[in-house]
């Protein structure tokens, strides 16, 4: 068997790997990488992944095929392999960390909703009453929220309001003059 060869196995078995899982992915079977980890904690993508591992034998072995096609000696074809392959691995790993880095829960922080102006849906009975609701347009969604506000009298829908507290879920507003 010659060095070509043993690189083009290689290149090839890595290529059929990383071709059936994103084949896997399409269909959502590839979600859930296979990263043995000892740590029981949350789910921490790292570098050390099927993915980032499969992508360090493709780069190795299309690498060595590469360098062995243009005739270069085994040890260089080796440290042809050996880069190309953790160029892959840091490739894919970082792009996977940056990916999975995008995720959100969705939850709303309601201390981020301090200052923000919204309108007044329900109108807003005074002295703290509840019974009122406004709309606030935060950046990640349209927000319909149960307020309150101190003032003697009621403000109508459509007053334009500020949010100066929250508590409970329920927004302390001041009508903006």
């Amino acid at each position: 068997m010659t060095d070509y060869s043993i690189f083009f196995i290689i290149a090839v078995a890595a290529t059929g790997v990383g071709a059936l899982l994103f084949l896997l992915s399409l269909f959502g079977l590839g979600e859930h990488d296979l990263d043995f980890d000892a740590d029981a904690g949350g789910a921490d993508v790292g570098l050390l992944s099927i993915k980032s591992g499969i992508g360090f034998f493709l780069g190795f072995g299309w690498g060595g095929v590469l360098a062995q096609g243009l005739g270069w000696g085994m040890a260089a074809s080796l440290a042809s392999a050996f880069f190309t392959g953790v160029l892959m691995f840091l490739i894919i790993g970082l792009s996977m960390r940056f990916i999975m880095s995008l995720k959100s829960d969705g939850t709303l922080n309601y201390e981020t909703l301090k200052g923000m102006h919204g309108t007044v849906y329900i109108s807003i009975p005074g002295r703290l009453e509840r019974g009122g609701q406004v709309t606030i347009a935060h950046p990640s969604q349209l927000l319909y929220l149960p307020a309150v506000q101190e003032g003697e009298e009621s403000l109508p829908a459509g007053t334009p309001v500020e949010v100066v507290a929250v508590t409970a879920g329920v927004v302390t507003v001041k009508p903006l003059h």
